[in-house]
């Protein structure tokens, strides 16, 4: 009875699969063909997309967005409402079966643009009548975008940089608007035109000397021409050289005005204090056996802006605040990691638990990662502890180097860095000689921020020596960052480890002896106790980023 049951099931199925000709016609599966081959869709947050495939031989859809079923439709409208990245599957469905197509679509979010102008006052610009400058703020998604200065309200220009000149004092209303496909950026600015912009004169304003030392004191200038000079002592007056030479005859404070006359008139006067300490020698710390040659003790860590700042893979982790970044620092520097500077200016302080006696040698040694091809000059400067209270707060010596008194060195340099404004947005900044620049991104560190996010403030100024930059392109159109000769660190000279490898520590040593004043004659120190490196170099070698001093150790050569 069962052999006859499944007979007959299967003569019926056999006949409902012919036609009147009993030819077999099984239905086919669908066959999808998208509109994009291979199934990927890029769009904005907001944005709609309609997908319409071509479907044959199918008799039922079902649209599934990341497995769950949103429609039953032929096509499927999708609504770009988060950013992130989707998976859209069709399935067609006939008698015969099923046939199913994978798409993802990826949503980006709105990149309207974003404006950022180096402010040393918000929303406002102080210019000199008469000067022409050349207004270049950072604009980020600038790619295609329409852009717009007015100035009162009339249009001046449609370029990324607004070159003006005032010839009378006032104000003006400044606004920029940059438009791209994702939407507007406005950023208006008070335009201030004054007959001079006031002058500005850095010198630190507590300063030690020890009896029988002379100090050598001069101003880092701003806004100055060519400023005539008067210093003068307890009411006298005592100079008019810009470096004054001072040698006290006693213990004591001293009062020291310096008053700066431009050619135009403009006066500007800064009060100095000069504590004149014990003779050299009186806070000597002798090395003994529990000396040890490495520092002991990181005071003062304060890149600049650079593209190893605030990365992870340089280290830095949950660094808010200078005791964080200070603390960082140490770390690096004990495990004998690179710390990075940044760009001009950046710099680290140490000290020893003893003093570091010049012996006419090679008595210090700092480490760096230079390598072939790969120099990134950093000046030394040496200090003793005058006033014996154990604190880097005494008188900075540079180390002179194979530049000193050419063109490639200049004293007195001074960079002021402005806090990006957004995120992925480069560092602007502006030296004493007005000269703006910026140090740019590059897709190999792309964490948020180059600017050290620990520091709370919109901007801040770095003073020191600069050298200019010793880079070139090679045939092949390659970066090359060449050494300088002698005397500085993280730069591959003829006073490094002679054969230093990438990633590997190598020494540059160096000589107390060469520790100069100001003038450059030299400061004779018979001792040191802190040591600070500071990079050198305020240039950006195309996709390698800003020339930035890396540190690896410092260390007495003579223990």
């Amino acid at each position: 009875m069962k052999r006859l049951l499944i007979l007959a099931i299967f003569v019926i199925s056999l006949l409902a699969s012919c036609n009147k000709d009993d030819v077999i016609t099984t239905k086919p599966l669908p066959v999808i063909s998208l509109d994009d081959e291979d199934g990927v869709y890029t769009l904005k947050q907001g944005a709609t997309l309609t997908i319409t495939p071509t479907v044959t031989d199918a008799e039922s859809y079902a649209w599934l967005l990341d497995g769950e079923v949103v429609a039953n439709t032929p096509s499927y409208t999708f609504t770009a409402t988060e950013v992130g990245t989707f998976y859209l599957t069709l399935r067609a469905t006939n008698s015969s079966g099923k046939r199913e197509e994978q798409m993802r679509i990826e949503v980006q979010a709105l990149q309207p643009p974003i404006i950022g102008f180096a402010l040393d006052t918000p929303n406002t610009m102080t210019l000199a009548v008469g000067r022409e400058y050349t207004l270049s703020p950072e604009i980020l998604h600038a790619e295609g975008a329409t852009i717009d200065w007015q100035i009162d309200g009339k249009s001046v220009c449609t370029e990324p940089t607004y070159t003006c000149t005032f010839d009378s004092t006032g104000e003006h209303q400044l606004t920029l608007t940059v438009k791209n496909e994702d939407g507007t950026a406005t950023q208006q600015l008070v335009l201030q035109v004054v007959s001079r912009i006031p002058g500005k004169a850095y010198i630190p304003t507590r300063r030690y000397v020890s009896l029988g030392r002379t100090l050598q004191l001069t101003p880092t200038l701003n806004h100055f021409s060519a400023p005539t000079y008067r210093w003068a002592v307890d009411g006298g007056v005592a100079s008019n050289d810009n470096i004054f030479a001072f040698t006290p005859t006693a213990e004591g404070d001293y009062d020291i005005t310096l008053t700066l006359t431009d050619t135009d008139g403009y006066t500007l006067t800064q009060n100095i204090t000069v504590t004149c300490c014990a003779a050299e020698g009186t806070f000597r710390r002798t090395a003994d056996a529990t000396s040890k040659a490495s520092w002991s003790k990181l005071y003062e860590y304060l890149p600049a802006p650079g593209q190893f700042i605030n990365e992870d893979k340089s280290g830095f982790d949950a660094v808010a605040t200078p005791a964080d970044a200070l603390a960082y620092a140490e770390k690096r520097l004990t495990e004998g990691k690179y710390l990075s500077l940044g760009g001009w200016g950046g710099y680290v302080v140490v000290g020893f638990d003893h003093s570091i006696e010049n012996t006419g040698g090679n008595e210090l040694s700092i480490a760096g990662n230079m390598f072939t091809d790969s120099s990134e000059a950093g000046i030394v400067w040496v200090m003793q502890d005058t006033n014996g209270n154990g604190e880097p707060d005494d008188e900075w010596y540079e180390l002179r180097g194979s530049e000193w008194g050419k063109e490639t060195h200049t004293q007195h340099y001074a960079v002021t860095y402005y806090r990006s404004v957004a995120d992925g947005m480069g560092v602007q900044w502006r030296d004493n000689n007005l000269t703006d620049g910026r140090i740019t991104r590059n897709p190999t560190h792309t964490q948020p921020h180059y600017y050290p996010t620990w520091l709370g403030k919109g901007h801040y100024t770095l003073y020191g020596s600069r050298l200019a930059h010793n880079t070139t392109l090679d045939s092949s159109g390659k970066y090359v960052n060449n050494p300088y000769s002698w005397g500085y660190a993280d730069n591959a000279g003829t006073d490094a480890d002679t054969t230093p490898t990438e990633g590997n520590a190598a020494k540059c040593h160096l000589k107390i002896s060469n520790a100069v004043h100001p003038d450059g004659t030299a400061a004779d120190l018979q001792y040191i106790d802190f040591v600070k490196v500071q990079s050198a170099i305020n240039y950006t070698a195309g996709a390698l980023g800003e020339i930035s001093t890396e540190v690896m150790g410092i260390e007495d050569e003579n223990l």
